[in-house]
């Protein structure tokens, strides 16, 4: 997935990029509660302040870290589920309580994995051109 997005700022050998959300996710507002801009840090200094930069994540990448985030607290609130169900014997409270242990257990899950994920290098994003404000034109 390449995505333009303005460089910001640039120091400590990494450059900070603001991209503006695409039409496609106008109606949605999941990400970053609705926020019109979304800013990160990509390693490396190419381009100045002003500059547009494509930055690049495979595809399979996206689809991995979207499963994860919303797929990993889905199955195990419904694992949760499932087992206080059964636990409780058919009980609705326990049922419920389950699927809230469960959903607290993904949320705790998914942060702790993520702080193995963040340094690795196929999660990074990727600066893959640089176009001087001036040449960009309408990207």
């Amino acid at each position: 997935m390449r995505q333009p997005g303005e460089i910001t700022q640039v120091k400590n050998g990494m450059t900070q990029i603001t991209f503006c959300r695409p039409e496609a996710c106008a109606a949605c507002n999941a990400c970053e509660g609705g926020k019109k801009e979304h800013v990160i840090w990509v390693r490396g200094t190419e381009g100045n302040v002003g500059d547009i930069a494509i930055v690049d994540m495979p595809d399979t990448i996206v689809a991995r870290a979207s499963f994860i985030a919303y797929g990993l607290p889905l199955i195990t609130l419904l694992l949760g589920m499932i087992l206080g169900n059964i636990l409780a014997e058919g009980q609705d409270l326990g049922t419920a309580l389950g699927a809230i242990i469960g959903l607290a257990a993904g949320m705790l899950l998914l942060k702790l994995t993520e702080k193995k994920r963040i340094g690795r290098d196929e999660w990074t994003p990727k600066i893959v051109d640089v176009l001087e404000r001036s040449m960009a034109g309408e990207v």
